[in-house]
C-alpha cells in the first residue's frame, strides 16, 4: 500500500478515520510505502510551517518506520500516461498527484489517500484506491 500525503497528515492531525485505518493496516502487518513525491510534499511543509524543527522531526520519524520508494523510469511512463490521458479529456491533477499515482499503476500498488481529488478520478487514472 502507498500512503499519499493527505491520508498521512490526516494522521498525524489524529484524525480519527486515518487512525483507524492505520491500525486496521498494522494489524494485517500489510506493506505500507511512502513515494518519494510524497516526500517532497512533507518538506515543503516544513519550509511553510511556523514549528519546522517539529516537522522535521516528524518526517524523520516518518521516514525510519516506513519503506521510502523512489520515483523510477517506469513510475514516470505512467505518471506521463496518466497526464496525457487526462489532458486528452479536459481534466486536469497537479504534477505530484499524477506522479504518485503514477507510482500506484506502475507498482500494482493500493493508493490510501483521503484527497477527494483522487477519488473522483480514479475511474480515469485506472488505479486502486484506499480511503
Amino acid at each position: 500500500m502507498i500512503l499519499e500525503t493527505s491520508f498521512i497528515l490526516d494522521l498525524w492531525a489524529g484524525e480519527s478515520k486515518a487512525v483507524a485505518k492505520a491500525r486496521e493496516i498494522d494489524d494485517e502487518e500489510e506493506p505500507v510505502y511512502v513515494p518519494t513525491p510524497v516526500l517532497f510534499e512533507l518538506w515543503e511543509g516544513v519550509a511553510r510551517s511556523r514549528r519546522p524543527r517539529e516537522e522535521m522531526e516528524r518526517i524523520r520519524h516518518f521516514i525510519e518506520s516506513h519503506d521510502v520508494l523512489p520515483f523510477s523510469d517506469s513510475d514516470a511512463r505512467e505518471a506521463g500516461l496518466i497526464s496525457g490521458k487526462l489532458a486528452g479529456v479536459g481534466r486536469m491533477m497537479g504534477t505530484v498527484d499524477v506522479q504518485i499515482a503514477g507510482m500506484a499503476k506502475a507498482r500494482g500498488e493500493t493508493l490510501l489517500t483521503s484527497d477527494r481529488r483522487f477519488r473522483e478520478l480514479s475511474k480515469d487514472i485506472d488505479i486502486d484506491l484506499c480511503e
